[in-house]
């Protein structure tokens, strides 16, 4: 979990820190996160971190052995007090220590961002006081509080999109639904102006630490001290069910002292990490690059390939583009890529597992969202692969006799019977990548630059040497706030991926062109162009009405 930061909320451009100790002070409330300020009194010795939390949870029937709270530059987290074996319990915390509510009111998270708006305005009566008072002023890294420079250095509208619809609802649930009731006896929070900000604040806290301990459609819990462990993909540590209905956190290896306590969120990409947790893991081998299934993007990837159209009466000289055949409309509808009920949503991927053994600094959840490439071979999600092969196949024969399923056509170890129909796909796979590239500004190496804080004239005189074309843009050759470093990582490692799909795209190719005809793989178009972010793809996509990312 990160100390409390300096990030704005999009919503009012108002410091959450800022934010929070106004409506703190305002209902007569404190909070020991908060440093103190004035005269300092006699010097005493500094208390451990989160002292009054930890007696706490002891005091409800809990217990604590062998790990402790830390705190560093990065926040705070937990690690081994001792040599711990593997299988130990370190923290057990009772059901009078869990923070959630009753099954019969809302299942979302609306009722758990209530209920810590709820004990906070309670103070010091609260049962829960000494968890509330730990918890962060600021929530550093989520781009719901970044500014309007921050938000856009992320160049991912998959992310900015959901930001603002977060932002949005914040709002329109602050002025809708909770200040006609002001005051009433339906108001929950006993006429406290809670505002955007407040429930901000609330929404960060509860998404970067609530734990669906009972499945994903149950209520959440936020778990006090256990939600300071931070996230690696490689753990040393679990969250378990303990006896009389607690929550345990226990090893899953043998702990040396002071070695960091870590647990796994789940395989989550850094799409969910950044907007739940702010933080992003470099080469995370669960991450994706989120696109719509089109058919318009499709015949833009064909062109920026070099891909000839299938035989549809594709003209390329008209905006519009020509109804499909009745088997290519049947088999795109089977495959939930068109029609009504359409999921269009799809995606590029990593391959295989990775390596991610880093940990970050954020607190806890064990929700899951997004799984790692089956088999770890396919770079893009089977129902894309599925349609790009009914789109770029001449007629019904070229599948191959295959059945018209996820199953059947998505998988990428079994090529389509018609060499050059897969070919094709193929091809227009690495066209795919190509206009995803070019939706980013810049290049990998220039994020990489701005990252270690190279100049820019330097930088842009290094890539001259080298031949290639500086594209920073003025705005991010000055430095960098902690909020911006985090977007150019986050775009950094989008770009990353999509060079590592085109790679192993092109690598199939090779090798099926090995077993095919002479002549009959083409080259894989637009690899030299999506090598540096660049690409023919973005013009093309406009003209037949394709877009880039979902």
């Amino acid at each position: 979990m990160q100390l409390p930061g300096s990030a704005r909320f999009s919503v009012r451009g108002v410091s959450p820190t800022r934010m929070v100790k106004l409506f703190m002070s305002r209902h007569g409330l404190h909070s020991t996160a908060a440093s103190a300020s004035g005269a300092a009194a006699t010097p005493a010795a500094p208390a451990a971190p989160a002292a009054d939390l930890v007696t706490w949870v002891e005091s409800s029937g809990g217990s604590i052995t062998g790990v402790a709270v830390r705190r560093d530059e990065a926040g705070f987290g937990l690690q081994a007090a001792s040599d711990v074996s593997a299988g130990s319990t370190l923290i057990s915390l009772p059901p009078r220590c869990h923070l959630t509510y009753d099954g019969s009111t809302d299942a979302r998270l609306l009722a758990l961002i209530d209920q810590v708006v709820a004990h906070r305005l309670e103070g010091a009566t609260s049962h829960f006081a000494p968890y509330i008072n730990n918890l962060p002023l600021g929530v550093a890294g989520l781009p719901m509080f970044f500014n309007g420079d921050a938000l856009g250095a992320l160049q991912y509208p998959p992310v900015t999109e959901q930001v603002k619809r977060r932002c949005r609802w914040l709002l329109s649930f602050s002025q809708q639904a909770l200040a006609p009731i002001r005051g009433s006896e339906a108001d929950p929070f006993g006429g406290a102006e809670v505002d955007a900000n407040a429930l901000g604040w609330a929404l960060a806290v509860v998404t970067s630490r609530a734990f669906r301990t009972r499945g994903p459609s149950q209520p959440a819990a936020m778990l006090p001290l256990i939600d300071m462990a931070n996230h690696s993909f490689e753990p040393n540590a679990k969250i378990a069910p303990g006896p009389g209905g607690s929550m345990c956190m226990v090893a899953t290896r043998q702990l040396v002292a002071g070695e960091p306590v870590l647990i796994s969120y789940g395989p989550l990409g850094n799409d969910f990490l950044l907007l739940d947790y702010g933080f992003v893991m470099p080469t995370n081998p669960y991450d994706t690059v989120q696109l719509r299934f089109d058919r318009g993007l499709i015949e833009a990837a064909k062109a920026v390939a070099g891909v000839g159209s299938s035989d549809n009466g594709t003209d390329s000289t008209s905006d519009e583009l020509p109804p499909l055949p009745a088997w290519q409309q049947q088999a795109l509808a089977s495959l939930q890529l068109a029609g009504s009920g359409a999921n269009t949503e799809v995606s590029i991927r990593r391959q295989g597992p990775g390596q991610a053994s880093s940990s970050s600094s954020s607190s806890s959840s064990s929700s899951s969202n997004s799984k790692p490439a089956e088999g770890g071979e396919s770079p893009v999600d089977p129902r894309l692969l599925a349609g790009v092969r009914v789109l770029c196949a001449p007629n019904a024969a070229a599948l191959g006799g295959k059945a018209v399923s996820v199953e059947q056509l998505g998988r990428w170890d079994a090529p389509l019977a018609s060499m050059p129909a897969e070919l094709a796909a193929l091809r227009t796979l690495t066209g795919l990548c190509a206009i995803a590239l070019s939706q980013f500004k810049g290049t990998v190496d220039d994020d990489a630059a701005l990252l270690a804080g190279i100049p820019a004239a330097a930088a842009a005189a290094a890539q001259a040497a080298e031949g290639v074309a500086g594209t920073s843009s003025e705005t991010e050759q000055q430095q960098l706030t902690e909020d911006q470093q985090l977007a150019v990582q986050f775009r950094m490692d989008k770009k990353r991926l999509l060079l590592e799909a085109l790679a192993a795209i092109s690598q199939r190719i090779k090798q099926l062109a090995a077993s095919a005809s002479p002549g009959g793989a083409r080259g894989a178009g637009g690899r030299q162009q999506a090598a540096n972010g660049g690409g023919g793809g973005r013009g093309t996509g406009a003209k037949n009405g394709g877009r880039g990312f979902g």
